[in-house]
């Protein structure tokens, strides 16, 4: 058991080409991975992908626009699962939506090192904020990845724990609510919130299945606004418009990017919004899409799941009794 303020333990290493590792190369490829891991108060996992790319253009953007999907699985429970509402790192030159959502949720959760547009590295933070019982716990992860246009080599993806005694919230990414839009003007979203997991909602993401921004044009939360307000007013009011988008991609070996929009991806601050069922929403939009609903969940450290609804009255089954009853022994 990890006893320290802050502890970083390197606890899986994957090498290889391809789905060996898990770094992407020029095929989309899902990888699974599980290992034991000690005890403790679980703060954050970091994921740490290195790789060098066949070109520079097979990926313009972060790294993390590359992940399409990312699971993570801590002693059979789903605290992460986050997938993009699409991803071209090839031909993008904007922030990800799977690196804009992450650095919504917490500063500096993902970055890369920008010094070669081939030679990559990234750094994707995932929070926890669990206490692990004493002894060994397990954790699996499952990692999708977009195909880049050429092969890579010299790839490798390094899982670390980060222990942390000062940790204070409890985080949970449930799976997002998908939801096709008609394109015609306003309509309704049930966002669904897992009902055994504690905790606010501190935000919601909603992503577009492409990189058309105008898709959305507005969003109101119904506890929240009597009006819908729009995606530029939403980006004023979560930092955005202060170029609050920083990123790495093939434009500069020297520093990250900045910018006031990821398309097709927005970030509603909901201010620890009380959970009395589902979130409800209003979106207008002026294209059939797909969007991804996502609502972030941050509970106090050491918050129960909640209970699940239970019945109140007994179903006794008996099937020597059924036999009888259905032979009519019973009543004879």
């Amino acid at each position: 058991m990890i006893c320290l303020a802050l502890r970083y333990v390197l606890v899986n290493t994957e090498t290889g080409t391809g789905a060996q590792s898990g770094f992407p190369t020029n095929a989309a490829q899902t990888t699974n991975e599980g290992f034991n891991v000690p005890g403790g108060p679980l703060e954050s996992v970091i994921f740490r992908m290195s790789g060098t790319l066949n070109a520079a253009g097979d990926v313009d953007q972060d790294m993390a626009g590359t992940i399409t999907a990312l699971r993570l699985i801590i002693n059979g429970e789903t605290t992460y699962d986050h997938r993009a509402g699409y991803s071209d790192p090839g031909n993008d030159t904007t922030m990800s939506q799977m690196g804009y959502f992450m650095n919504s949720i917490g500063r500096n959760l993902t970055a890369d090192v920008v010094a070669s547009t081939t030679a990559k590295i990234n750094y994707f933070r995932i929070p926890v904020g669990r206490q692990l019982p004493p002894g060994v716990s397990r954790i699996e992860y499952t990692l999708s990845t977009a195909a880049l246009a050429g092969a890579t080599t010299g790839t490798g993806v390094e899982v670390w724990c980060v222990y942390n005694d000062s940790m204070a919230s409890r985080t949970t990414i449930p799976p997002a609510t998908t939801f096709n839009a008609s394109g015609t003007g306003q309509q309704e979203v049930v966002v669904r919130i897992p009902n055994n997991q504690p905790g606010v909602i501190a935000g919601l993401m909603i992503q577009n299945d492409r990189d058309t921004d105008g898709d959305l044009s507005e969003v109101r939360i119904l506890s929240q606004s009597e009006y819908s307000l729009e995606t530029d007013y939403w980006r004023f009011l979560n930092g955005d418009l202060n170029n609050g988008l920083v990123f790495g991609s093939s434009a500069s070996q020297t520093q990250m990017n900045f910018a006031q929009v990821c398309p097709g991806g927005y970030f509603l601050n909901t201010l620890g919004l009380a959970r009395g069922d589902d979130l409800r929403i209003q979106i207008t939009t002026t294209a059939a899409r797909t969007f991804l609903f996502t609502p972030v969940l941050v509970a106090a450290v050491g918050a129960s799941e909640l209970g699940m609804p239970q019945q109140t009255q007994a179903v006794v089954t008996d099937t020597s009794r059924a036999i009888k009853d259905i032979s009519g022994v019973a009543d004879a």
